[in-house]
């Protein structure tokens, strides 16, 4: 009963950031995301005594709806089948193709997360020590703002079992700066570049993007098809049936990782979002050999990601508990604000050597990844290129298969929490590898001449 209570309380909170976003000139012309106007004010509403009025409706349920829906989406993103358009790219492997784009994305994204580690403990360090915070603490940043708040406190979990107190809350508190940051910062970026004519498909934004819901009659694009007969079973139905079953798997799997030795199984079974898009990639393939996946529709399973999403920003605002995290409040900040201004100098760095004739789209998009999440991203990339004529969509779909080579960032924040690996230690192998990743851009010339600025039009 709780959790149905809490679900309609992030549904009411929504509406509400839907009425702001609708009514606010200021949250229309910035297009902030009523999803995250819902979090502050849930957020706000949970620290002013709302949390517990309702017999556990409290912080704690909020933490555990966020860790479940974001295990759901990751399912989800698992089920969800392949883009055909993908297949006919004839330019993969291409400087404009979508594999070379999701390539050089992809590597960006695995060194700005390395980087962002080294970024949290060094200014937690520095900022931390009069409030007694650990420099340890700063580690959770790039599982905040360059996961997400499903990954941060998925990891905090973990991280609180090993002994590190009040992990989930910092986690939060950082994913939480990190997507208000997204937009307060990306935004505005995205329209300066507008004016500088450096993106160049972008268009005014209709009324209807801007008030964040369509008008009757306006044309829109359908949701999905059905697969199934009603009358047998809804294909809704249908869907949550193979994410039923592919959550029951995700546990299946963690419990077999549990018997790796030492932290590395504790934090593989741990990481039940993992374990869950391994899931559903089985049972997708299981569709596939019984000649049944076109039962899983694209689009629908898209939409169902995204309420997922949605609904794991609001619940992670509304599980802050600023009572706890007042007391670190100052490295907090401090630490957001400065992950934040070394991540948007890196990607702008970086992007705009890319070397394809979109890159300040995949400059936009890699910024709202790393600050937010992948919808985050794209909901920047969409303000420029709303008619999605560059390839930046797709290349953002792909670009999860590189950033597989960020495990060994897991591994070593993961063995620092677990005391199974030195500070000292941990830092050098993490610059270490922010040089390998920077070497592999350079090696597979990932990186090239500019081919924009806002010091100039295009």
């Amino acid at each position: 009963m709780p959790a149905v209570f809490g679900l309609a309380m992030i549904g009411v909170f929504c509406l509400l950031g839907m009425a702001l976003r609708r009514w606010i000139p200021l949250f229309r012309s910035n297009l902030v995301p009523a999803f995250v106007l819902a979090g502050l004010l849930g957020m706000i509403a949970m620290n002013s005594g709302l949390s517990g009025l309702i017999p556990g409706v409290d912080s704690g349920l909020f933490a555990t709806l966020t860790a479940q829906l974001f295990i759901l989406s990751f399912i989800s993103i698992g089920l969800t089948p392949g883009d055909p358009a993908h297949k006919a790219d004839k330019g993969g492997l291409s400087r404009n193709g979508l594999l070379r784009g999701a390539w050089v994305m992809g590597l960006t994204w695995t060194l700005v997360y390395a980087m962002q580690g080294l970024i949290g403990v060094g200014t937690v360090a520095v900022s931390g020590t009069p409030s007694g915070m650990d420099p340890v603490y700063g580690l959770i940043a790039p599982f905040a703002f360059a996961q997400g708040p499903g990954q941060a406190i998925a990891f905090a979990t973990i991280f609180e079992k090993q002994g590190w107190d009040n992990a989930i809350d910092v986690g939060l508190a950082f994913s939480s700066a990190g997507f208000i940051a997204a937009f307060v910062v990306g935004v505005p970026l995205a329209r300066w570049g507008m004016r500088r004519g450096i993106a160049t498909h972008a268009m005014d934004i209709s009324p209807s993007v801007a008030k964040g819901y369509f008008d009757k009659g306006e044309e829109t694009e359908p949701m999905g098809r059905e697969t199934t007969y009603a009358g047998s079973i809804d294909t809704l139905t249908f869907h949550a049936a193979m994410m039923g079953v592919s959550y029951m798997g995700a546990y299946g799997l963690a419990w077999l990782a549990s018997f790796i030795p030492g932290f590395v199984g504790e934090t593989v079974s741990g990481m039940l979002f993992m374990t869950g898009l391994i899931s559903a990639y089985i049972v997708r393939w299981v569709l596939r050999m019984l000649g049944i996946e076109h039962l899983l529709d694209r689009r629908l399973q898209a939409k169902i990601t995204g309420t997922g999403t949605d609904l794991v920003v609001v619940a992670s605002f509304m599980a802050v508990q600023l009572a706890v995290v007042v007391e670190w409040i100052v490295p907090i900040l401090i630490t957001c604000v400065v992950v934040t201004t070394v991540t948007a100098c890196v990607v702008i760095l970086i992007g705009q050597r890319y070397g394809s004739d979109h890159d300040f789209e995949r400059t936009m998009g890699m910024f709202g990844t790393l600050t937010g999440t992948t919808p985050t991203g794209l909901a920047l990339v969409r303000i420029l290129d709303p008619r999605m004529r560059t390839a930046t969509f797709g290349e953002m779909g792909l670009m999860n298969l590189p950033e597989l080579l960020s495990m060994p960032v897991v591994l070593i924040i993961s063995a620092v929490f677990a005391d199974a690996m030195g500070m000292p230690i941990a830092l050098g192998v993490l610059g270490g590898l922010v040089v390998v990743y920077f070497l592999i851009m350079l090696f597979t010339k990932s990186m090239g001449r500019r081919t924009w600025s806002f010091a100039r039009h295009r």
